[in-house]
Order: structure tokens, then sequence, then C-alpha cells
């Protein structure tokens, strides 16, 4: 599938995408909860847009992906996959769209949920929505960052890198030089990967992954990777 397409109708491709890896039945039960989910929340992230219709100035940008929001059913799932409570742990979104990840962060507890975006347009939106949910979640601290992610220096207070197949296998390489010193802290740190197409690249920099989380198809939905693994 071309992740990097434009035009009213990639939406389309997707759906067509979803059903051929999940089946009908689960694509219209996910579809149907994540538009609960943003009507629970008043919040909007949906839409597709390619790289080339938005205002990047970063480097990645021709190794970036199609917008789409990460799934909260899909992301239920991956946080259940992490080993510990999240009231005191950092969440670092890189490529956090629209901000529904840092929102699910927030709603599944964390301290703090940070996001790196590298397109204007998209981290309005974001702002917007985060404003319009952060007296839901008063234990969470919002911070949102414009910036290229391959130039993103990963702070020690981060607990969990999450990624929603933003980039290239190419870009994804370049993203890896700055997860891999994250990697070699003593503290504990896990890597979520969301739609793996490029797990390999980071097998190749991490080991392999702690678990992988499949639909009912046994297609990898997600790949938690830790340097847990290595101490």
């Amino acid at each position: 599938m071309d992740f990097k397409q434009r035009g009213k109708f990639a939406w389309l491709s997707h759906l067509m995408y979803s059903i051929k890896h999940r089946g009908l039945a689960s694509t219209c039960s996910m579809g149907l909860k994540e538009w609960q989910k943003e009507r629970e929340l008043g919040i909007k992230t949906f839409g597709a847009h390619a790289p080339a219709e938005l205002s990047i100035e970063a480097d990645s940008k021709m190794g970036g992906h199609l917008y789409q929001p990460s799934s909260s059913v899909i992301f239920e799932r991956a946080m259940n996959a992490l080993p510990y409570n999240f009231s005191d742990k950092v969440f670092l979104d890189i490529g956090s769209g629209k901000g529904r990840a840092l929102i699910l962060a927030a709603e599944a507890g964390f301290r703090k949920a940070i996001g790196i975006e590298y397109a204007n347009e998209l981290n309005d939106i974001a702002y917007t929505n985060i404003e319009k949910v952060k007296s839901k979640f008063p234990k969470t601290e919002f911070v949102l960052q414009e910036g290229d992610a391959l130039q993103y220096d990963i702070t020690e207070e981060v607990d969990v890198i999450y990624f929603f197949n933003p980039f290239d296998e190419d870009a994804v390489r370049g993203l890896m030089l700055k997860v891999k010193p994250a990697f070699e802290r003593k503290k504990p740190i896990y890597l979520v990967y969301v739609h793996p197409v490029h797990c390999n690249v980071l097998e190749e920099v991490l080991g392999d992954p702690t678990s992988v989380v499949k639909n009912w198809k046994q297609i990898p939905d997600v790949a938690v990777f830790s340097n847990q693994a290595k101490l």
C-alpha cells in the first residue's frame, strides 16, 4: 500500500486495506468505536493528509507517510502489553498529528504526554483538541512540539516511545539513531510500534520485540520493544 498517497479518496484505500487485513466486521466495529470515542472526548482527529499537502520544513518530509489517527482500540491493546501503571510515566508520541494518541495516553493515566509533529497544520489542530480535554485529565501535563523527529533528542524522562508507522524505511532508520541512545540507558524504556511494517529495521537496532500484538487474522498490529531484555 502507498502510504504517501494524496487526494480526497486516500481514506478509501485505507479502508480497503483494513478490510483486507482485519476483515469487514472487525473494520466496521473499530470504525464505530473510533467515532464513539471522538464524540465521547469531543475532539476531531479523523482525516487523511499526505505530507506533500502539508506545510513541512523538516528533512524527514520525503519519508513521511499519510497522516491517519491512531486507533483507540489498538492503542488500548498496546498499552495492555506494557507491564506497569502509568501514573508516574512519561509518554512520547513521534508524529503526534492531531493529538489523538496524546489524549488516549492521558486517558490511560500517564502523568505527561509529549508530542513531536512536523506539520504545522496538524499541530494546530492538536492544540485545539487538547484544550478541549485538558479539564478531563488534570493529572496529565501535555507538551506539543513542532519539529523534525529525526532531529529530536529523546530525554531521560521518557518511559514510553510511541509511533504509528509515521515514516518509510529510510526515515525509520534515521529515527533509530535517536532511539538507540535512549535504549542504552539503565532506565527501563519501552517503544510501541503500531502497524509495524518496518519492524525489521527496529530489530536490527533494538533486538527482537518483547511482545507482538496480533489481530484475529494473526497479522501484527503492534510490536513492543524494551531495553529490559538486555539488562
